[in-house]
């Protein structure tokens, strides 16, 4: 039952990195370098409880046989590194922060995506994330700007309505 407990927590450790990773943060120097440290840190405790089960393993067989408790390293080790695998996998699907924009009491962020368009986010006002995009575009976006109570995305030779101040609103 030890062991069994010990693994949930492990699986536990690895599900709480998987998700601070996959969660959009808003781009901050101390927000990013907290959620990277926890990240880090659960790694290290679950590393901890692996050699905590080998340890167990190691002492409670009769013939101490070293090639069971490599085998059982190697196997824990593998499923963290399975874990570790997927985040990077993740992170290069992640957009690259490029812009914060503030418009009266409302923020902006540009992040270039990975097929090269450009996507607008807001901040979340209760949270420390970024909103889902509201705008989403195939090609490289130059600018944001205010005209009147309204945001516009500006490109060389495009100007598209992206925000309406007055409402509060995306524009669809």
């Amino acid at each position: 039952m030890y062991i069994l407990t010990k693994f949930f927590q492990i699986t536990l450790l690895l599900l709480l990195s998987l998700i601070l990773h996959i969660i959009p943060w808003k781009p901050s120097w101390v927000i990013e370098n907290i959620v990277n440290f926890s990240i880090v840190g659960f790694f290290v405790l679950a590393g901890y409880l692996v050699y905590l089960i080998v340890k167990k393993l190691y002492v409670t067989q009769k013939k101490r046989n070293l090639y069971k408790s490599a085998a059982y390293t190697f196997l824990l080790l593998s499923y963290l590194g399975v874990f570790a695998i997927v985040q990077i996998g993740l992170s290069f699907g992640n957009s690259k922060y490029l812009k914060t924009y503030k418009f009266e009491n409302v923020t902006f962020y540009t992040y270039e995506t990975v097929d090269g368009g450009t996507e607008i986010s807001t901040k979340d006002v209760r949270f420390p994330i970024r909103s889902v995009p509201i705008a989403t575009f195939p090609y490289e976006m130059m600018d944001l700007m205010e005209d009147g109570q309204t945001i516009y995305a500006v490109t060389e030779d495009k100007k598209v309505k992206v925000y309406d101040l007055k409402n509060k609103e995306k524009d669809d």
